[in-house]
């Protein structure tokens, strides 16, 4: 064999040993002229560790459009390209924001009437420019903000699937610093981290009050979940992972604030309610003394009452209908009026909470790398000032945040291909492959941790060349979280069977691969489908259980509801649990539910202490939860006439995107294609259009393919019919 041979099986065989590394890819950083004028030097040194560390080349775009539609063909063309195609892109600065309206059905939660002020009804979406597959209609331009409002065409996909990844460092002139200070000192500290070549081997994850009903068994099966995530911690010589509950301590936030600054922390998922500026952490501490009673009593009236003497009405008889109504004496309020017993109650309120004026106020500068905020508007990018920019432009550590610019849904899979990131995946790749429209990467998205075993995984170059038989291979010998995303991708080529994912869901050792297993067949729909919700309602994974029993709630299959009722009447389901099986029931027939829990209830399986009692209350929430579907069809008679009134209507139809009773899709249809209200016609294809895992899909599919090309319809409700078969059909 000649010198010329040998060279070439041996570079053979070392591309055959790199990770999918054949083709060179590219990375883009968007920033506006100002930004980059101010923070040239920094910008350089960023993408050239990204260059060095990711191994992509960068392209620089000078945004001198300050316009989306522009940036958004930037983009494309360089991800379109032959030679290194971009995998995803960061924008720095003032890069106009895309408000999107005519998408929530792409949201985990947001359903805001859109005849509210468009600030607020529209949803700031960075998919407006990585996902190249979505089509937009422009409305118009904010005359007082950075904003342009975009419409989600009718003709366009209906799915979210991201072509590329992306990350927003928008800073502002917020408390008192320059944005350009800011920016340079992130892009320093970014590079920094980027060149610690960090292993993920610390994490924490935080719940607090008043979330996923505060359910301990959720919160147990979460830690188990992450030790799937992440194998390599799972050493019990030492404690990996660490969690704090609300009521560990109340107030929680110094004990909180102190865990996020530990030097050694590099991942933390942080459960809680939100609002722009605020982390909900605490509620009012329970009261456990007669003491405790009376200091809630007055602290609650005295805030009133001083309320509303701010408010220019007379204290003396606010506070005497107060005493009067709540028979408390005179001495308890004499005070009422105070100020700096006014200022004393405002900072009692804001101890139980995180707010922005916090990270000053405090010196709280977190440390840890990767942030993932699981609360509503905590990533209101579009703002001045929002909690996740505050995490990042602190001095501290923090370089990704995820976070969300509106409301989401408790019940969603906020870790979902979060052990991705541990084993060479990019930050950004999280909120690229949640499915949601408010997910967002803020500050660094090209930040990854190294991987512990130096095993690295080209997860962006597999994302955009990976063939089957590479994903075939990790679906038997990857890690958890590359053993879902494999089955992912396969599922989307068509490449797996309903039944060979049924057999993963039934016989893998992994609950969140098991958990992958039931979202692909949630696709498929069918009896598979409805054999796996069967079968992982009475899964030992928490999480895959309550998703189970909202897909329940989606699907209305009767064939459900002996499994529902299961749950219903066990007494060991989990608080969350309970509470989603409660929702579902609002989804079945009153009489066909009641018929099956006096079969199963009556059983001599079921014991309880005071049967007939514990029958009474399960037999209230039932009728309770299915009288929904009577106030409905006040609206929806079968005569095709509507009673009640406008208002009543409006809410009753658009409700129902929350809250579908399945088995009056036929009254609905006809009501739909019979109604001579436009308006009406409208808001009920809308909330069709929510349900495509619905037993009733392929009625509803037919009779939106039909209105879609009927004539004689109006257009708005022909354009809105081709859009709910397109949702209904996952296009």
């Amino acid at each position: 064999m000649n010198m010329k041979n040998i060279i070439k099986i041996l570079m053979l065989s070392i591309l055959a040993a790199m990770p999918f590394r054949a083709f060179a890819d590219g990375f883009a950083i968007v920033i506006d002229p100002k930004s980059y004028e101010e923070a040239r030097d920094e910008v350089a040194a960023y993408s050239k560790a990204v260059e060095s560390q990711n191994g992509w080349k960068v392209e620089i775009v000078i945004d001198k459009w300050q316009v989306p539609d522009s940036v958004r063909a930037a983009l494309k063309s360089l991800h379109e390209r032959k030679r290194d195609p971009i995998v995803g892109c960061v924008l720095i600065g003032d890069i106009p924001v895309a408000m999107i309206r005519d998408a929530q059905h792409m949201s985990s939660a947001f359903k805001m009437d859109q005849r509210s002020d468009r600030r607020q009804s529209s949803i700031p979406s960075d998919r407006y420019y990585d996902d190249f597959s979505l089509e937009f209609d422009f409305l118009g331009k904010d005359e007082e903000a950075p904003y342009f409002y975009y419409s989600l065409s009718p003709g366009s996909s209906q799915v979210l699937e991201p072509d590329i990844f992306s990350g927003r460092i928008r800073p502002t002139d917020a408390g008192g610093v320059s944005r350009y200070a800011k920016l340079r000192a992130f892009l320093r500290k970014s590079v920094d981290a980027k060149l610690s070549d960090r292993v993920l081997g610390e994490m924490f994850y935080f719940s607090g009050q008043g979330y996923i009903s505060e359910s301990k068994t959720a919160r147990i099966d979460e830690k188990a979940a992450f030790y799937e995530h992440f194998p390599w911690l799972a050493d019990g010589r030492r404690n990996a992972i660490g969690y704090m509950d609300h009521s560990d301590q109340n107030p929680i936030k110094e004990k909180y604030m102190n865990e996020l600054m530990r030097t050694d922390l590099d991942l933390a998922v942080l459960h809680h309610h939100g609002a722009p500026g605020v982390e909900y952490l605490n509620e009012i501490p329970p009261i456990k003394t007669v003491a405790d009673a009376k200091e809630f009593i007055v602290r609650n009236l005295r805030e009133h009452v001083y309320s509303a003497g701010q408010r220019g009405k007379d204290a003396d008889s606010v506070s005497l209908a107060y005493r009067t109504r709540f028979d408390v004496p005179e001495s308890w309020l004499s005070d009422a009026m105070s100020d700096s017993l006014a200022a004393a109650d405002s900072a009692y309120d804001a101890s139980f909470d995180l707010f922005l004026e916090d990270f000053s106020g405090y010196g709280y500068k977190p440390e840890v790398p990767v942030v993932m905020l699981d609360a509503c508007y905590n990533g209101s990018f579009h703002l001045e000032d929002c909690i996740a920019d505050e995490y990042i432009f602190q001095p501290g550590g923090t370089v990704a945040v995820i976070a969300n610019t509106v409301n989401v849904l408790q019940d969603k899979w906020s870790d979902h291909f979060l052990g991705l990131i541990g084993q060479g995946a990019c930050a950004g790749e999280l909120p690229r492959l949640s499915g949601y429209i408010e997910s967002h990467l803020i500050g660094d998205p090209t930040y990854r941790f190294s991987n512990p075993d130096d095993k690295y995984y080209d997860i962006e170059g597999l994302l955009l060349r990976g063939k089957a038989s590479e994903w075939s291979r990790l679906l038997k010998n990857g890690s958890p979280d590359m053993q879902a995303l494999a089955m992912h991708r396969l599922a989307d080529e068509g490449k797996t069977s309903a039944r060979d994912l049924l057999g993963i869901l039934k016989n893998s050792e992994y609950g969140i691969v098991r958990l992958q297993a039931l979202e692909e067949l949630s696709d498929l729909g069918g009896d598979a489908f409805i054999e796996a919700l069967e079968y992982a309602s009475q899964d030992g994974y928490e999480y895959l259980q309550r998703r189970s029993i909202n897909y329940m709630a989606e699907s209305g299959d009767p064939r459900l509801i002996p499994a529902l009722m299961k749950l219903s009447i066990a007494n060991n389901t989990s608080d969350r649990c309970t509470f989603a099986a409660s929702n579902a029931l609002r989804s079945f027939p009153r009489d066909e539910l009641m018929a099956e829990f006096e079969r199963q209830f009556s059983g001599s399986a079921i014991k309880y202490i005071h049967k007939d009692s514990v029958k009474n209350v399960i037999a209230k929430v039932i009728k309770h939860s299915s009288n929904y579907a009577e106030e409905l069809k006040s609206f929806i008679p079968s005569d095709g006439v509507p009673a009640g009134s406008e208002k009543g209507k409006r809410l009753a139809l658009r409700s129902i995107r929350n809250i579908f009773p399945h088995y009056m899709v036929p009254e609905m249809i006809e009501y739909l294609m019979n109604t001579s209200n436009a308006n009406d016609q409208i808001m009920l294809l809308d909330a069709f259009g929510w349900h495509p895992f619905s037993y009733q899909a392929e009625a509803m599919k037919k009779a939106a393919y039909e209105m879609g090309e009927d004539p004689a319809y109006p257009e708005a409700v022909r354009l809105e019919a081709k859009k709910t078969y397109k949702r209904l059909t996952h296009e």
